[in-house]
């Protein structure tokens, strides 16, 4: 058994069978003639490219719905491959699935724990849900890199020092993040905050990072006040991720249904009709309509909206088929369950910051969900490759570690 163990839990090992996952994945996008489900980037990327207008519909001029760093990303692969440009899209997203594990194992040396790496990998790829997820033309293929990046560079000078290479490539990848998903915002910053806080690096370094970022990222909210004559630092829908959390079809308490399918429909055609701005102020009257008339109507949905983030969203929540049912319905409670039992080993181990770390990216991760919506699994799989990581770190800490080990290792 320590030999198999072993033999798995050698690098080389890995990457022959993430090579393996990457062909598996491929061969089946190829199966399906590389279709892939697309969402709003998809349309801004294609305007961007046939028009040169960064517009999600033409008809109604710029946009500023969503951060712009994956749709330019899409519009260049448009641009370069012109009918082809969604399987060269799919295919470029396998190959960022495949990258992961390998920036994982990254991390993980940091701190002299491949082990736990190695375990994590093997978790990530053999995932269901990531092993599809890649086919879908949406930000959370290269959200989870980037953000993974960021961490790598956050945590490469929180151990080992803040050279200013390490700064400036610090800097460099927060901006990209954050061009990427306004949701890792608040978390990053904490991060950055603790670098100082924690003297890792020294004021006049923090700054830097701060300063770089702020002119790295200045092209965006610039570019939205000249088009919009507004102040717009990340993108325009706020109210409608709440007023699309009382939909029929998103919400699975009935109670909490105030949007029949009928009206949802018509409210989708207005939107590709009307200016996201009037748009707002529509999803903002008539939340403020519901709240006026259930006043704790926010917190039930805030609590329904949570269960269906870590669970599973609406379109599955009733569907009991055997695939759903193993594939993600009880994959997802027993990683849930082992993500408890890692906290509370890492209690017990007096690995605080690292349980602080966790509960402080749940939390991020979890909050903003329950104000608005959380319709779509991909919410869950932002942050779910870390409780893969929890998990390997669970079965790490409580078996035998000297299985994982050669002699010539060290715990």
């Amino acid at each position: 058994m320590k030999k198999v163990i072993r033999f798995f839990l050698q690098q080389k090992i890995f990457i022959l069978f993430n090579i393996l996952v990457l062909c598996a994945k491929i061969f089946y996008s190829s199966l399906h003639g590389f279709e892939g489900l697309t969402f709003e980037d998809w349309s801004i990327a294609n305007n961007l490219a046939k028009y040169n207008v960064y517009s999600e519909y033409i008809n109604l001029g710029p946009t500023a719905y969503k951060l712009p760093l994956y749709p330019i990303l899409l519009s260049i692969f448009i641009k370069i491959f012109g009918d082809h440009a969604m399987a060269a899209v799919i295919i470029f997203q396998h190959l960022i699935y495949f990258l992961i594990p390998l920036l994982i194992i990254s991390i993980s040396k940091i701190f002299d724990k491949l082990m736990i790496g190695l375990v994590t990998s093997y978790l990530f790829i053999l995932s269901p849900a990531y092993f599809f997820y890649s086919n879908t033309l949406e930000i959370t293929n290269v959200f989870i890199i980037i953000f993974l990046n960021f961490l790598f560079w956050f945590l490469l000078i929180w151990e080992k020092g803040s050279l200013s290479r390490r700064s400036i490539i610090l800097a460099i990848s927060t901006t990209l993040l954050f061009l990427t998903q306004v949701i890792a915002v608040p978390f990053s910053i904490v991060l950055l905050f603790s670098l100082l806080i924690f003297k890792k690096v020294k004021l006049k370094q923090f700054f830097f990072i701060i300063c770089t970022v702020g002119i790295l990222y200045s092209p965006w909210v610039i570019r939205n006040y000249v088009v919009f004559d507004k102040l717009i630092i990340a993108k325009t829908p706020v109210w409608q991720n709440i007023h699309f959390g009382y939909f029929s079809e998103v919400q699975i308490f009935e109670s909490l249904q105030k949007i029949p399918f009928e009206k949802g429909e018509e409210i989708k055609r207005r939107r590709s009709k009307t200016d996201e701005f009037t748009m707002e102020a529509f999803y903002k009257k008539e939340v403020k309509e519901l709240e006026k008339n259930d006043r704790y109507i926010s917190v039930r949905k805030a609590f329904a909206n949570a269960l269906m983030l870590w669970y599973v969203p609406s379109r599955y929540f009733y569907d009991n088929s055997l695939s759903i049912l193993l594939g993600r319905k009880l994959y997802v409670i027993v990683i849930n369950i082992m993500s408890i039992l890692a906290m509370i080993e890492m209690y017990k181990r007096r690995h605080l910051f690292l349980l602080i770390f966790t509960l402080v990216l749940f939390a991020n991760f979890t909050l903003p969900y329950t104000i608005g919506h959380a319709a779509m699994t991909r919410f869950k799989l932002d942050f779910e490759w870390y409780q893969l990581f929890l998990v390997a770190y669970f079965i790490y800490f409580k078996t035998n570690r000297n299985l994982y080990l050669k002699k010539t290792e060290t715990l």
